[in-house]
Parts: structure tokens; C-alpha cells; sequence
């Protein structure tokens, strides 16, 4: 599997952006979440890319994207998003999978742009009003980052005690890596929309996978439920035994899930089917 990489110019900013998959396949957008990099999604990149045209990229302010003083709310993000999308001439909306602090990008793109996006994968959105234990984490990943790699690296250590060290070094250094702007647009939190605001404006068909609450996942049963009640068109996909990162945790479940829906929402399962009936009946 080829992946190809490349410096996309936006005007005021650039993307890093990475692609895989044929160029002719349903496309599929994905939105990492916060200090993270496109490379998260490797695990599931090739299962994906097998189907559909897989197109990444680093949100501004991390990893290899640009990092402007300010403009760090979930509308920025999205427009940036947007102004990609415009400028690769697709042809054909895409569907948007979104990781956390994604998941909300990819909500206010559906919600803001809804042309573009053809449906919507939410990866253990955190869609529940932020808590004191929230803005203790956001306040410990600053402090950390802020500190050096060291620090970072401790902090992930204590984050993620059951992870290895080549975990807790790749935290380290994509966390020092990112712009203070991601994590303190998070801690004002009179800036960002209500996620749960956004949901009744989602017309695209919506699936939502939910990590395991037990092992680290930020969805809880009830907002899950509410969220289903809020969303026109949308189905839940459970991932026992999952913490928050269902596509690292999980990867072959992760990508059956998806893929399955793709097809669902592109046609191309129907196409499938009767393919394969007229194979039998021939």
C-alpha cells in the first residue's frame, strides 16, 4: 500500500496532508483528535484504503501543519477542512471519520458544509459537557508540554499505564509537538459550540462507535442514548473490552464496521448484492 504525503497551501496556512487508497474510490476524510498526528489512523489505513480513498491530515497546530498564533475553535478546524476539500475538486462528497476531539470537526463540517460531507463516522465522540476532571487533563497536558519531552513523557506514563514505551514516547512527542493554541481554545470553553447543540442539524446518515466507559471511553450510556434521540438518522456500534481509541484498540473491528457502513451509504453494497445475483443466476 502506497501512502502518499504531501504540503497542501491554503493561503494563510498549509495541511499536511497524507493519501492512500485509488483515486476513483468513495472518499473518506479523517480527523484525528487533539495532539495527535494522521499517523494514528495507520492501524486501519490499509483495511480502509483496500475500498475507498483514504485522505488525512494534520489539524492545524499539529504535527506538520501550520501553527498560527490563534484560530483554534472547532470552526477553524472544519473551514480548514473544507477549503481542503475544495481545493482537491473530489468530485463527490465524502464520508468523515472523526476521532475525538475529530468527531466534533467533523460534526460542525456536516453541520456548516453539509455538501461536502456524505455521512458521518463518530469515534467516541466526547459529546457530554466538559467536567472539572476535563479541564484537569487539558490543564496536566499544557503543564506537560510546556515542561519538555521528559514531562510529557511521564504524564503519559501515568495516562496510560498499561501502555509500552514506544506509546508513551510517541504521546511525548507529538504532545510537545503541538501548538498551545489546541488545548487552551479547550480550556475556554465559552468559545466552542454545545456538541450536543449541533446534533438536530445533521441531516447525513450518522454511526457512532462507543468505546467501553469502563476502559477509558469518554462516552457514557446516557449521552450515547441521547445522542441517538437528537440525530435524524443514526445508529450506535459498541466496542467492548475498547478504551478511547477504538481504531488502535480494535483495528480489524474498526475497519468492518466502517467499511460496512460506506457501503451502505454509498450504494455500494446494493451494487454488490445484485452483482452477485446475477453471477448466480448466469
Amino acid at each position: 500500500m502506497e501512502i502518499r504525503e504531501r504540503v497542501e497551501p491554503l493561503g494563510d496556512l498549509w495541511l499536511w496532508v497524507a493519501e492512500a487508497g485509488e483515486t476513483d474510490a468513495p472518499p473518506v476524510l479523517l480527523l484525528h483528535g487533539l495532539y495527535d498526528r494522521w499517523e494514528t489512523w495507520l492501524p486501519v489505513v490499509p483495511g480502509l484504503a483496500a475500498k475507498t480513498r483514504v485522505i488525512a491530515f494534520d489539524l492545524r497546530g499539529h504535527g506538520r501543519s501550520s501553527q498560527p498564533a490563534g484560530g483554534y475553535t472547532l470552526r477553524d478546524y472544519a473551514d480548514d477542512a473544507a477549503r481542503l476539500l475544495a481545493a482537491m475538486r473530489l468530485g463527490e462528497p465524502v464520508v468523515a471519520i472523526g476521532f475525538s476531539l475529530g468527531a466534533l470537526v467533523a460534526l460542525v463540517l456536516a453541520a456548516e458544509w453539509p455538501t461536502v460531507v456524505r455521512a458521518l463516522v463518530l469515534e467516541d465522540p466526547p459529546l457530554a459537557p466538559p467536567d472539572e476532571g476535563t479541564r484537569l487533563w487539558l490543564e496536566a497536558l499544557l503543564a506537560a508540554k510546556r515542561a519538555g519531552v521528559e514531562a510529557a513523557y511521564e504524564l503519559a506514563r501515568e495516562l496510560d499505564p498499561d501502555g509500552t514505551p514506544e506509546d508513551w514516547q510517541r504521546s511525548a512527542l507529538w504532545l510537545c509537538s503541538t501548538a498551545d493554541g489546541p488545548i487552551l481554545a479547550l480550556l475556554d470553553e465559552g468559545r466552542q459550540p454545545e456538541p450536543l447543540d449541533l446534533l438536530p442539524r445533521i441531516v447525513q446518515p450518522t454511526l457512532i462507535l462507543q468505546a467501553d466507559p469502563l476502559m477509558g471511553g469518554v462516552l457514557d450510556d446516557e449521552t450515547a442514548q441521547r445522542a441517538l434521540r437528537l440525530l435524524p438518522n443514526a445508529r450506535l456500534e459498541r466496542f467492548p473490552g475498547s478504551g478511547h481509541a477504538i481504531h488502535r484498540e480494535q483495528p480489524e473491528g474498526f475497519v468492518e464496521v466502517v467499511l460496512a457502513f460506506i457501503d451502505e451509504v454509498t450504494g455500494r453494497a446494493a451494487v454488490d448484492d445484485a452483482t452477485a445475483g446475477s453471477g448466480a443466476g448466469g
